[in-house]
């Protein structure tokens, strides 16, 4: 009878190491002592990072530093599974239901399956069998998933006591370094994040501030190359505008029923990662950590938005040329392109050009899909750009009032600051009830039933009245955003040097410029260009639109 023993610890620490090294020992000689026929095929499994370490022990297989709860990344394990699906052996030896799983759903169905082969697998511990004691083990299994539930409550509860403190658990990002747990700016390394960062809003793609990281040798937090999605992290992170948030997911319990998985009709759980609500998140501002401001990281934000909304246009983001993504066709909707035209050849051999702005669509399928050719020679439609520009900054009395009409109409009217207050109150009074009905039951005046119930009713307004707090934060410091950025942005704007268009510049104040061409009643064609300011968001566009219309189109 062929056979083999599996070894596992779950972490590499010396003492368990140790362990792995003394059940190694002790299946060897068990196999001689019991006069078993040590299978041909075994494995030593081992994992350091994204580095996989594997060797071969004769009838032994062995995971070294992986846990028992998932089954997934137990190499050795999954391998010897494969060999007893080909029949190369016929009984496994364990030292004890906790080293074959810790998960009631991977352990029972396993060895339902082996069982159902033949293959016979022996716990030392108790002496137990899959072939005559399965109760018995699934029991097993639940204690020791309970174990590991229990564990993972106590360990995640560690961290987030060490998170509301102000530590950072994970891998420190780009331009950072732990200490004491805590994370501490390293200088020069915020000047490459500020860099990329400018680089981005200046209209470089991420491809393009990879390529100049790597030719400038700049190394990566772990020394290496520079890859797309290390700038994307740096350009999304809020760390580097001062926010430091975590416990934005936390381990949970989840149905098996969930993934459609069931073991003998019971419903069993799992951990999953689940995103945390918003308003649990832990923030915390620290000053220290910011590398750029926070009007700069929300235009990063934006650009990323607008470059995505580009590539499912299938469009590629560009600065190459003073209206290079910023021009449509109003008719059809797709991104105009930018045309050489050659003037008459002259006797001398020379000849003039000029550029022209014409819709991608009718230059190349003509009327099939655009009517409209909606071409501009390039000099007239910068020039019709800067009267647009002059005439916004001329009308600051109209955009103050568009802005006043936006916030009425996308944030709430009521007057947020009272309502904050009175919110507070609130809670302080249902404090003062909660302490009250305590004493009450202290004092044997309630019984423990009118305890709980009053309890459950304070502790249930107590949260809607956080909830509804945690909302008129985010109306009050949503409307103090906005007002921040409109200010900044009508300053820019003023500010901007009508000789010195480029296209980096006007990304700063225009969303886009639609071209477009209309008909009128004596069968005419009308050209003229719309353009989208890149004040606030949508809904300003709409307010803009429906207010400014009569003196911008």
């Amino acid at each position: 009878m062929k056979c083999v023993a599996y070894c596992r610890v779950s972490k590499d620490t010396d003492d368990q190491l140790n362990s792995l090294d003394n059940q190694i020992k002790h299946y060897t000689e068990l196999f001689q002592k019991e006069g078993y026929q040590g299978a041909e095929v075994g494995m030593y499994y081992s994992k350091e990072g994204k580095k996989e370490i594997i060797d071969y022990i004769p009838s032994i297989f062995a995971d070294e530093g992986i846990s028992g709860t998932k089954l997934k990344n137990r190499g050795a394990f999954k391998y010897m599974l494969e060999c007893a699906y080909r029949k190369e052996f016929d009984v496994i030896l364990v030292k004890n239901v906790q080293r074959w799983a810790r998960n009631v759903t991977d352990g029972s169905g396993i060895l339902k399956k082996l069982k159902v082969m033949g293959i016979k697998v022996i716990f030392e511990d108790g002496n137990l069998n899959n072939l005559d004691h399965e109760m018995v083990i699934n029991m097993f299994f639940s204690v020791a998933q309970e174990e590991s539930r229990a564990k993972g409550t106590a360990v995640q509860f560690g961290i987030k006591k060490a998170l509301e403190a102000g530590k950072f658990t994970a891998t420190a990002p780009y331009g950072y370094e732990k200490e004491n747990g805590y994370l501490k700016a390293i200088p020069g390394r915020l000047e490459v994040v500020r860099d990329i960062y400018g680089w981005y809003l200046e209209g470089k793609g991420i491809t393009k501030i990879v390529k100049e990281l790597n030719a400038s040798n700049v190394p990566t937090q772990k020394g290496g190359k520079w890859a797309k999605t290390q700038i994307y992290n740096i350009l999304s992170n809020p760390i580097y505008k001062g926010l430091h948030i975590t416990h934005r997911v936390k381990n949970t319990d989840v149905n098996v029923d969930e993934v459609k998985e069931r073991v003998d009709n019971v419903t069993y759980t799992f951990k999953q990662q689940k995103p945390v609500d918003e308003n649990e998140w832990i923030i915390h501002l620290r000053e220290d950590l910011r590398a750029v401001s926070d009007e700069i990281h929300e235009m990063a934000q934006e650009e990323l938005q607008k470059r995505k909304e580009l590539l499912g246009r299938n469009c590629r983001a560009s600065s190459r040329h003073i209206f290079s993504n910023l021009l449509v066709c109003r008719n059809c909707g797709r991104t105009m392109r930018r045309k050489r035209l050659w003037g008459w050849k002259r006797k001398d051999g020379t000849r003039d050009f000029s550029v022209e702005w014409c819709c991608t669509n009718h230059d190349m399928f003509h009327n099939d899909i655009c009517r409209f050719r909606n071409s501009w020679r390039e000099e007239k439609l910068i020039e019709r750009v800067k009267q647009e520009i002059c005439k916004i900054r001329s009308n600051k009395d109209l955009l103050d009032g568009i802005f006043s009409e936006y916030i009425k109409s996308f944030f709430s009217t009521e007057e947020v600051s009272e309502k904050i207050r009175a919110v507070r109150n609130k809670l302080d009074e249902i404090k003062m009830e909660a302490s009250a009905n305590l004493k009450l039951f202290s004092r044997n005046i309630i019984s423990e039933e009118q305890y709980k119930q009053q309890n459950d009713e304070l502790q249930g307004s107590r949260k809607e009245m956080e909830k509804e707090l945690a909302k008129l934060k985010r109306i009050d410091e949503a409307r103090n955003r906005a007002r921040k950025k409109y200010d900044n942005y009508v300053e820019f704007l003023e500010g901007v040097d009508l000789d010195k268009l480029d296209n980096s510049l006007l990304k700063k104040v225009i969303d886009r410029i639609e071209a477009y061409t209309i008909i009128n009643g004596q069968g005419q064609q009308i050209k003229d260009i719309y353009v989208v300011w890149n004040m606030l968001d949508k809904s300003f566009d709409d307010v803009f639109y429906k207010i400014a219309k009569p003196l911008y189109i």
